[in-house]
């Protein structure tokens, strides 16, 4: 198991007073007490022979368990460690940090706007809106609040450096985020990290293709949270909380590649896919 899975299986224990030491990621002795009284308690919904079982095995039905009384499917409770119970650890993690389970990607509909008719992701069509890559006219868009680099917080921006044909649209949806989701919101789900704007650079994993950010048409947000293959069960953009924000892009005809398309949740582009 996870450090983080028995790190999991110590918050439960304590919020049920079986277990009142440090919350250290060990399946030590003081662990494996309070799994076991843990387990007692609940052992009409047990295999008959669970207090037969190993400690490991013992800490893995537990953590099925805690998935099945929180409604979520870990299959069997039969202490074996696999795919579903793996799956079924992250969903209680995430329920456990947000209080919601994430939803599947087929339950998320995004807005089909378009009415700046900004042109689909192919060079030619980018060159003939925005000009040439690497060549734009860039202008500096005030934000409402302060923004943290991801991968340094304690340096700071007050301005996102865009083309200067999406300025007015990027002022209007930040103004709007704020409206919506305040000081409070904007912190609690991270709308404040801030990953980057134009860069002139080639697509990740290739030598020809120009990524959007060389148009200075696309903004990173969250990047540490929301990585280039994490899916919307694990990117912390996909919470439903922030369906308000991806909306006021999607209005303005911007196109997430997380709602779109499941993954690069950080990315969010002025080019139709």
């Amino acid at each position: 198991m996870k450090i983080s899975e028995i790190k999991l299986i110590q918050t439960y224990l304590t919020k049920s007073h079986f277990y009142t030491h440090e919350i250290n990621g060990k399946l030590d002795s003081d662990t494996n007490t309070a799994i076991n009284k843990a387990l007692t308690s609940v052992s009409s919904e047990l295999p008959h022979d669970w207090s037969n079982w190993s400690s490991k095995r013992k800490s893995v039905a537990y953590l099925q368990w805690l998935s099945h009384d929180n409604d979520i499917d870990a299959g069997g409770i039969d202490g074996l460690y696999g795919p579903q119970t793996e799956s079924a650890s992250h969903a209680l993690k995430i329920l456990t940090a947000g209080g919601a389970v994430a939803r599947d990607f087929a339950d998320i509909i995004t807005l089909r706007e378009n009415p700046y008719n900004f042109p689909v992701e192919e060079d030619s069509s980018l060159n003939d809106f925005y000009g040439e890559p690497c060549s734009a006219r860039l202008v500096k868009v005030s934000c409402p609040w302060k923004l943290r680099l991801d991968w340094d917080l304690k340096t700071t921006t007050n301005t996102i450096s865009i083309h200067e044909k999406l300025s007015d649209s990027l002022a209007k949806i930040l103004n709007d985020a704020y409206q919506i989701y305040g000081h409070e919101g904007i912190k609690k789900y991270g709308l404040d990290r801030y990953g980057g704007s134009y860069n002139c650079r080639k697509k990740r994993g290739s030598s020809s293709s120009w990524s959007t950010h060389a148009w200075g048409i696309s903004v990173d947000w969250i990047p540490s949270k929301n990585k280039l293959k994490w899916r919307s069960d694990k990117a912390s953009l996909a919470n439903p909380d922030l369906d308000d924000w991806w909306e006021l892009w999607e209005k303005e005809g911007w196109v997430s590649l997380g709602r779109s398309e499941d993954r690069d949740w950080m990315h969010v582009q002025a080019a139709k896919r």
